[in-house]
């Protein structure tokens, strides 16, 4: 498993669809409305259903460009809300956490 992630984390989630976790993959991410938020398998493999990257103004496109889906959404986001959110700066560190475990482990 990937050392130091925080039990909790806030992030942009835009996805309501599910994959099926692999077989070989440990779950690192989960929430109550989606089970499988993110996986990590045979220490190389990264599957997330949420972004840790978006910028202010790539959140504004998203809600803008795709509104249809916040509507229907069972998340129960409203546009208001996912705009006045920020990204908490912390999510960039876990990225990064991510992306150095599967890049130098061996």
């Amino acid at each position: 498993m990937i050392p130091d992630l925080p039990a909790e984390l806030l992030a942009l989630h835009w996805h309501q669809e599910m994959f099926e976790l692999p077989k070989e993959a440990a779950l690192l991410f989960s929430s109550d409305a989606v089970t499988n938020q993110g996986f990590v398998m045979n220490h190389r493999i990264v599957g997330l259903q949420f972004h840790f990257e978006p910028q202010d103004d790539n959140v504004r496109e998203m809600v803008i460009n795709d509104f249809p889906y916040i509507e229907g959404s069972i998340l129960g986001q409203t546009a208001t809300d996912i705009l006045k959110t920020p990204v908490p700066a912390i999510n960039k560190e876990v990225m990064f956490k991510i992306l150095d475990y599967i890049t130098t482990y061996n």
